[in-house]
């Protein structure tokens, strides 16, 4: 490892979650002294920010003439490619299923699950505009946190630790930078982020976690979606009173 590693490695395990966690309570902030945040600039922004950490990655891993095969960055396509894109597009179809059946769901689960969002609720897709938006997001997060954490942070740490033990750290990497999320959401991302990498394990390839990240947050969108479709329909069928219509 070098200079361009460490530094990599304390912006992804220490400035990212703290700057993340500051940004996410000043947006808190703004929305209970009634701001109303556009969640399609906030999805430009966090893209932009991805992009360019992406960017920086590939210039300096260029610029130390290192081969990008070692990010997972390779076409070679073994057994363990091909049982892991199946079980991951088995999966990934229940996923769908279940997404789908939430058309159905009574009003009232919706209202219960759409509670149990809790804080992340601002971000998250409540209309079209948004959703199109969030599957720009979704991509941007599957190629680029991909590369970070499974192909950057893997490799690094493998240097000098068990597999084992960088594949924990490097999921651990992906917990915090959801701290945003609370300690729940830091949980359940860190837990992702280790099926992410058991998936870049088993597939020797980084384009197998890639696409599966990005197709993963894209159904949860169309979920969340979903939450929020019966309340706008109710909304246009009896829109609120003016003061022509009390008159």
């Amino acid at each position: 490892m070098n200079g361009f590693d460490f530094a990599f490695l304390f912006v992804l395990f220490v400035i990212q979650p703290l700057y993340g966690r500051y940004a996410w309570l000043k947006l808190l902030r703004e929305i209970e002294a009634g701001a109303h945040p556009d969640r399609v600039v906030l999805y430009r922004q966090t893209m932009l920010a991805q992009w360019l950490g992406f960017l920086v990655l590939l210039l300096g891993w260029w610029w130390l003439g290192r081969p990008y095969a070692d990010l997972g960055l390779h076409g070679e396509v073994g057994a363990g490619f091909l049982v892991v894109g199946v079980l991951g597009a088995v999966a990934l179809g229940g996923l769908a299923v279940l997404a789908l059946r939430l058309r159905n769901a009574s009003t009232e689960a919706k209202q219960t699950q759409r509670e149990r969002l809790g804080g992340l609720e601002p971000f998250l897709p409540q209309d079209d505009r948004d959703l199109r938006s969030f599957f720009a997001l979704s991509i941007t997060a599957g190629v680029v946190e991909e590369l970070l954490y499974r192909g950057f942070v893997l490799w690094v740490l493998a240097q000098w630790m068990p597999l084992w033990a960088a594949v924990l750290l490097s999921s651990l990497a992906f917990g915090l930078a959801h701290s945003y999320q609370g300690a729940g959401g830091m949980l359940r991302t860190g837990l992702m982020g280790l099926l992410f990498a058991g998936l870049f394990v088993a597939s020797g390839s980084i384009w197998l976690p890639m696409l599966f990240h990005a197709l993963f947050d894209i159904v949860q969108g169309v979920q969340i979606r979903e939450l929020y479709r019966e309340r706008d329909s109710a909304a246009s069928r009896f829109p609120a009173k003016t003061a022509s219509n009390d008159a």
